[in-house]
């Protein structure tokens, strides 16, 4: 997948995906927005990327947009897809995961533009099923580092971890995956990377994270230098001990 936002391509593919299921959406309320509102809502979305990162080009990665402009684009992008994927996934009967997936590049273009991300659980659901499909080490560690992109342009209001007793949360999803897909990647340095924010984001979960990671170590039978990481982290959380 590629992970750069390209305003043309992802127009391109957002028709792709919604091309089949058209004439069958139909909005659930009189108070909703019609399919083809919504898709005109999300062209005039595009075009303002398009035009931030045109100007971005030529100002060496600055834009006209404020951080937070870029996180209102993001939000209201965002919020529209949402809505897309619900519409047709209603009218399909089935998930529509290329269309969900958009939501992984429109994360991206709003965290490297300096923006926050307060809605992420159609990128979270999409990540964690991309994962699920990747067994070159290389390709998950390039996910991996996707993933640390969007942990790091969470909003505050996420990173604040109010709802901590819904444990399918995507903040704690999408922490607990990142810690996942850097072991899978068997890359040293990411998995160091990855526990690191796990202790830091979830703490209350970092315990019976590294303890379950020893017991796949065994199972799964990783390399040393990848079992020596998770029992480094596991000394300092797994055993009950706190970090010093």
């Amino acid at each position: 997948m590629d992970y750069s936002f390209n305003a043309k391509t992802f127009r391109t593919l957002l028709h792709s995906a919604v091309a089949d299921h058209i004439s069958e959406l139909t909005a659930d309320s009189a108070g909703e927005q019609s399919p083809e509102q919504l898709l005109s809502a999300m062209e005039q979305a595009i075009d303002v990327m398009e035009r931030a990162d045109a100007d971005a080009a030529v100002k060496q990665g600055e834009t006209a947009l404020s951080a937070a402009e870029v996180t209102e684009i993001g939000d209201f992008s965002l919020g529209l897809l949402e809505a897309i994927v619900g519409r047709v996934e209603t009218a399909s009967g089935h998930q529509n995961r290329e269309l969900a997936r958009l939501a992984i590049p429109l994360c991206l273009w709003v965290a490297r533009r300096g923006g926050s991300i307060s809605k992420l659980e159609l990128a979270v659901n999409s990540l964690a099923a991309w994962a699920n499909e990747l067994q070159d080490t290389v390709q998950i560690a390039e996910l991996a580092r996707v993933i640390r992109e969007i942990i790091d342009a969470a909003s505050d209001e996420i990173r604040q971890d109010l709802e901590q007793s819904n444990p399918m949360r995507p903040w704690r999803i999408i922490n607990l995956n990142y810690g996942i897909v850097a072991t899978r990647s068997h890359d040293p340095v990411l998995m160091d990377e990855a526990f690191g924010a796990l202790v830091e984001n979830l703490p209350q979960d970092a315990r019976a994270f590294f303890r379950e990671g020893m017991q796949q170590m065994d199972i799964v039978g990783y390399p040393e230098e990848v079992r020596e990481v998770v029992e480094k982290y596991d000394r300092m959380w797994g055993s009950g001990d706190t970090l010093h």
